[in-house]
């Protein structure tokens, strides 16, 4: 691996937990974290379309700034933020980041989980050759072969 996983952060259970287990693993593994978040937007085209665009970008880039320093990562993460279609933009920051796993929450359950999961793994394989991994809301404890411990995510 070359050392960077991005996560794609936003502001409910499973972008949460996506975001907790990112640390931790980047923690673990001693690898480089980036955290994004894409807010959906149009094409921008007219004046006022610039100036939603730019709204958009801002509110996207305060909602990382917000959530790193929620969980103490401010001075370690990367923050990236962007607007337009997600999967595509996603796919893109993977590639300049070098990204080597994407980890994205996945909502929870039954068939609604199962299809937007499909839907932007979907559109994540045609942005990226990046590996990309689904946290569920509640990630449980992760453990460590070596030792057996766990450490809480939630």
């Amino acid at each position: 691996m070359r050392g960077t996983i991005l996560c794609w952060v936003d502001d409910s259970p499973h972008g949460r937990a996506a975001l907790k287990a990112s640390a931790d693993l980047s923690d673990r593994l001693k690898l480089r974290l980036v955290l994004a978040h894409v807010a959906a937007g149009g094409d921008g085209a007219s004046a006022n379309g610039n100036v939603v665009r730019t709204r958009r970008r801002e509110g996207a880039a305060r909602l990382v700034a917000r959530l790193a320093a929620e969980l103490g990562l401010s001075d370690r993460a990367e923050h990236r933020s962007a607007v337009g279609d997600p999967a595509a933009l996603l796919g893109q920051i993977a590639a300049e980041e070098a990204a080597d796993l994407i980890l994205v929450g996945a909502p929870a359950g039954g068939r609604l989980r199962r299809s937007s999961e499909t839907r932007l793994a979907e559109h994540l394989e045609s942005a990226t050759t990046v590996p990309v991994l689904f946290v569920p809301p509640r990630a449980g404890k992760w453990r460590s072969p070596r030792d057996g411990a766990g450490a809480n995510v939630n």
